[in-house]
């Protein structure tokens, strides 16, 4: 199979060649015969040294392949600013502006003219251009998402319980939004319907007793006959003042493919939004793998903004993705910086792609896994859709009690680093899980929407040896459930208890066990318009999502084994491959009318990641966008 990510190593490959070479440049007098035989000036082996930078070059990209040449070499381990700057005249979205693929190492070989100078000295060689590189990857290529199921209604007298723990991530959504902003429906296997529910906030109030509080709400559905039951999750929140030192190790991935488009840039205009939001005392640390890790900056406070700034301009794309060294060099240097009263995480910023060590989220587990349980809590954040790795960063996030986000924007970057930094670097509660239990004498059915990938065990609710959910100050978790009401003739009078919502989980920094239960009692609401209008949004979302999974995918084309030569063009769709619209347009029209009535009544949600107008304009990209394309490959 042939990968672009195959043509852009050797593309970065040559880059570091050329540009560690190519301040040796050939003089424009020098003529053929001067070159072969010497004129005084220069000697063979001068000449000879003198061309091998070519000659290297135009070696490494005929014949490249997919194993890096070298590591990055670590950065200056730098030491407190001798000048230190409480903040610095910094704009981060000029990393995004004037961020260029080739960030001024392609100069390529020197263009010499073939007319022979004045005094008819013969004209100089000519020398090659290097080789461009080839078009970056479209944003439906090479990407890995693995489809999570959808969950099936259930006989609640066969199955009274329903558990599974927390989700804060986002990271679904924001891929979606991504595919929708190109005129093209998401793959139906990245859409996580619990993370497009996540993403839109809720308006439940913040608990006042514990760290997590819990509210439900019953109504019936506008959109089909079942009845819905809605599970809020409130993390207490935090003012910025009163949060912990925060001290926070970027883990920057450098490889060849985070130089497509602005991945790299958006890295960089991340870690600008930091300085610019994090406090004096928090502290920041910056190590970059490809094909090793090293590390770029030591932990510096934000004080030193300077420092910091000086260190995000050295990062520059490089070879191959060794995400286990970058994820063990992170661990390690945050392991150095502890602060047992701080806030301590570590930031992976990637395209998810790993191609060195370990490459797999088992695998890497072992790696991440016991650091977290030390206190070391994980956030991934995704760059750059075509050559990315959601199920990677997704898995990844999960097993090192963190969360998964996706940005491929500045505006997203500067959410999620500025309005919503507490929520996103303070965790407020560990191995949080929930339980939704059902009385068979008034529900029949159920059905869990989303949170297929974070399904438990009944029993796991009380087993604290078990993995779950962590959730930062400030978080909203909503699970949506449809149910069918009871057997005939049951008493379904308003005050009837449905079953109870509980909520597990350590509070952070004691440890201590903490459980909270909520009642679901059917309530007064006999029509939909009776619902909250924040329910009625966040289940048209809901149902959104499902719209889209459900969506047809166009298959795979394979073609034969014969590669051709030269830069490798995408390939175009023979007719007949794929649906060419979406399908079940009626249903979208339904539901994207249900969510236009609910958002009339809402502004944004606390702890939103898009607004109801947002979510309004992507239904509305939706009716007219078409298919993913169908995916292409080679035979071996």
């Amino acid at each position: 199979m042939v990968e672009w990510r195959r043509y852009w190593l050797c593309h970065d490959q040559y880059l570091r060649h050329s540009a560690g070479f190519g301040r040796q440049e050939l003089p424009v007098d020098l003529g053929v015969a001067e070159l072969i035989e010497g004129d005084g000036r220069h000697t063979n082996m001068d000449a000879r040294r003198t061309l091998l930078p070519l000659v290297l070059a135009v070696a490494l990209l005929a014949g490249c392949s997919s194993a890096g040449s070298s590591g990055p070499s670590p950065g200056p381990d730098a030491g407190p600013s001798t000048v230190p700057k409480a903040r610095i005249d910094l704009d981060p979205e000029r990393y995004v502006t004037d961020y260029s693929s080739d960030n001024g190492t392609s100069k390529g070989g020197v263009n010499y003219s073939m007319e022979s100078d004045a005094s008819g000295a013969p004209p100089p060689m000519p020398m090659p251009s290097p080789m461009p590189p080839p078009p970056p990857p479209t944003i439906h290529e090479d990407n890995t998402f693995v489809d999570p199921g959808e969950h099936p209604f259930v006989m609640a007298a066969d199955q009274p319980a329903s558990t599974f723990g927390l989700d804060v991530d986002t990271g679904s959504f924001s891929v979606g939004r991504t595919f929708l902003t190109e005129g093209t429906l998401p793959p139906p296997a990245s859409v996580r319907t619990d993370e497009w529910v996540t993403a839109l906030g809720s308006d439940q109030a913040d608990p006042t007793d514990t760290a997590l509080g819990v509210a439900t709400t019953s109504a019936p559905s506008a959109l089909g006959d079942t009845r819905l039951v809605r599970v809020g999750v409130a993390a207490r929140d935090l003012a910025g003042e009163d949060r912990l030192p925060a001290h926070l190790t970027f883990v920057v991935d450098t490889s060849g493919s985070m130089d497509i488009r602005d991945r790299l840039g958006l890295v960089k205009a991340s870690l600008g939004l930091l300085v610019l939001n994090l406090k004096d005392d928090d502290t920041i640390a910056i190590v970059e793998y490809s094909d090793d890790a090293g590390l770029v900056l030591a932990p510096t406070p934000v004080s030193e903004a300077q420092t910091i700034v000086d260190a995000i301009d050295e990062l520059q794309p490089s070879n191959s993705t060794n995400l286990e060294a970058g994820l063990r060099e992170g661990y390690r240097r945050a392991q150095e910086a502890f602060d047992p009263e701080g806030v301590n995480a570590v930031i992976l910023a990637s395209d998810g792609v790993a191609n060195q060590g370990l490459t797999d989220s088992d695998g890497l587990a072992g790696v991440i896994q016991d650091r977290a349980e030390g206190g070391i809590h994980l956030v991934t954040v995704g760059y750059g859709m075509g050559n990315y790795n959601d199920d990677l960063m997704e898995q990844v996030a999960d097993r090192g009690d963190g969360f998964y986000a996706y940005l491929d924007t500045y505006e997203q970057a500067e959410r999620l680093f500025g309005s919503q930094l507490t929520s996103t670097l303070v965790v407020v509660a560990n191995d949080a899980k929930a339980q939704v239990t059902f009385d068979p004498d008034f529900v029949a059915e159920y059905r869990l929407l989303g949170y297929e990938n974070r399904s438990l065990n009944t029993e796991d609710f009380d087993d604290e040896s078990v993995d779950a959910g962590e959730v930062g100050a400030g978080h909203r978790v909503t699970a949506i459930y449809e149910v069918v009401l009871g057997p005939p003739g049951a008493d379904l009078a308003p005050d009837a208890v449905l079953g109870k919502a509980s909520v597990r989980y350590k509070a952070a920094g004691s440890g201590e066990t903490v459980t909270v239960t909520e009642p679901i009692v059917l309530g007064e609401a006999t029509d939909p318009a009776d619902a909250p209008a924040s329910m009625r949004f966040q289940a048209a979302t809901a149902a959104f999502a499902e719209w889209l999974s459900d969506q047809p995918s166009a298959p795979e084309v394979v073609y034969d084994d014969v590669v051709p030569e030269g830069p490798q063009q995408e390939p175009m769709p023979g007719p007949g491959i794929g649906p060419s619209a979406p399908v079940d347009l009626d249903r979208l029209a339904a539901i994207r009318a249900e969510a236009a009535s609910a958002a009339a009544e809402l502004g944004e949600l606390p702890g939103a990641s898009v607004t109801p107008q947002e979510m309004l304009e992507l239904m509305d990209l939706a009716a007219k966008a078409t298919p993913t394309p169908p995916s292409y490959s080679y035979g071996e």
